[in-house]
């Protein structure tokens, strides 16, 4: 953040949040209010909680006039720049290699990076052996180029929905029932049709 500052644990980002904050003369809820965050979010970065997330944790500092600083240089290239990432190789991989929350984390990244590309980046089939995964991906492309005013790529009316409802969550862990009830309520219809649940919170970021 500056050049005096080492940020090297949660406790420490929330230590200087706090102390940016009071030095500016901004309650907790003002400040929430600027960022887009709830109170419950500040307060709990503030506190040092470890699984604050690091997109709303950015909007804090950004909102104080703070910035995160790399001591080295950002790396280039397709794998590190996800407008340029190649997907379909990335999930692949991660199915393969049965990285399942990674994977989840993904499908968020790529409905991101295809909003503010102005276009689904998946132009052509994954071509994934796993058909819950490439019903994911075919729900999330329609869903991008739905909310882009633009038409599905023509991959995605090949694939078939899944014969019943599944949640990339349940994957890796157990969803309790009313949190199940809650996604299918949230899911984008896009992704409804292909028999794939997922919250449009947890994928419209950009």
């Amino acid at each position: 953040m500056t050049s005096g500052s080492s940020i090297g644990t949660p406790a420490a980002v929330g230590t200087i949040i706090r102390a940016r904050r009071k030095g500016r003369g901004l309650s907790q809820q003002t400040l929430a209010d600027r960022a887009g965050v709830s109170r419950k979010f500040l307060m709990d970065l503030e506190a040092g909680h470890e699984r604050a997330e690091l997109g709303k944790t950015l909007a804090i500092l950004a909102a104080l006039g703070l910035s995160l600083e790399a001591t080295d240089p950002l790396p280039h290239g397709g794998d590190n720049d996800p407008a340029r990432r190649d997907y379909a190789e990335t999930f692949t991989r991660l199915i393969a290699d049965r990285d399942f929350e990674f994977a989840i984390k993904m499908l968020a990244d790529y409905a991101t990076a295809s909003l503010k590309a102005g276009k689904p980046l998946l132009q052509r089939s994954p071509r994934l052996k796993e058909p819950h995964w490439s019903a994911a991906l075919a729900g999330i492309t329609n869903y991008t180029a739905h909310r882009l005013g633009q038409p599905a790529p023509p991959w995605t009316r090949r694939i078939k929905p899944l014969n019943e409802a599944w949640m990339p969550a349940e994957s890796y862990r157990h969803v309790r029932e009313p949190m199940k009830q809650l996604i299918m309520s949230e899911t984008p219809e896009e992704l409804a049709s292909m028999n794939v649940f997922i919250r449009e919170r947890s994928l419209a970021t950009a």
